[in-house]
């Protein structure tokens, strides 16, 4: 059994937690300033640190799960801490070159988790740093395979990732409230309403994935001439809503640019 450092239990390191002390392959070891907040994500392979340096010199592998802002003071902090390990970091926007120049010679793996993470249905998206081996990124990708699916891509597109898969949830989550809303607006009780808008989406996701069809070949099946959904179709187009979703990925990566310094 591994020991599995994680630095950070917000939002998605909790989700990190959550997933990865599912596995008896890895024991967990948390620190974060609230300990009552990291206490929340425990589970039987969990060990809340009191502190992070020896939280980091009982772990194998470091997951850095703080702010992309603070992200590299940690680091420096720490550096004493995880000689020879494998760090991987979720910071957004931070580039590897960053964390390769704050330590001389870091394994590191950069990575994008995203939400769904917390019920082991998450995307995750990895890239190597110069130091890190072939090995290192199989250990990573099997640590991060319990929270979800994952895919190694070049660095270049870390910020079309971010937009696309890890902040993507939230786009998702609006659109389930808005279709919610509509359904109580025709009378369905509201708890109804979320769970059909939620499976549909999920089946939707599902066959997308199981029959590797286009989207536009499914969504033609389901659009009946002269029918209900072209109707609703039509209106999607009338305001703007394939345009909206590509605004807004696009906004998303520009942010993550901008946080790595790399923004034209």
């Amino acid at each position: 059994m591994k020991n599995v450092t994680i630095i950070g239990a917000g939002n998605m390191g909790g989700a990190l937690i959550k997933a990865i002390s599912r596995s008896k392959s890895y024991k967990v070891l948390v620190y974060d300033a609230d300990s009552a907040k990291a206490k929340t994500f425990a589970g039987k392979n969990t060990v809340i640190m009191g502190s992070p340096h020896e939280a980091c010199l009982q772990g194998d592998i470091i997951i850095l799960a703080v702010k992309p802002n603070i992200v590299l003071n940690v680091l420096d902090d720490l550096k004493n801490d995880i000689k020879e390990k494998l760090v991987v970091t979720i910071a957004a926007g931070v580039t590897l070159k960053k964390y390769e120049e704050t330590v001389k010679g870091i394994r590191i793996i950069r990575c994008m988790p995203n939400m769904p993470a917390l019920v082991q249905e998450g995307m995750t998206t990895l890239c190597k740093g110069s130091n890190a081996t072939g090995d290192d990124m199989k250990l990573a990708l099997d640590l991060l395979s319990h929270a979800g699916e994952t895919l190694v891509i070049d660095e270049k597109n870390m910020d079309g990732a971010t937009a696309l898969a890890g902040s993507s949830p939230a786009y998702v989550f609006m659109m389930v409230e808005a279709m919610a809303d509509a359904g109580v607006l025709e009378g369905l009780k509201r708890e109804d309403a979320y769970k059909l808008a939620s499976q549909a989406v999920l089946g939707s996701a599902k066959m997308l994935l199981v029959t590797k069809e286009h989207p536009g070949e499914l969504k033609d099946r389901i659009c009946s001439p002269g029918g209900t959904t072209i109707e609703a179709v039509k209106v999607l187009e009338q305001e703007g809503f394939r345009n909206a979703l590509i605004k807004a990925i696009n906004v998303c990566a520009d942010k993550s640019k901008k946080l790595s310094g790399e923004s034209k």
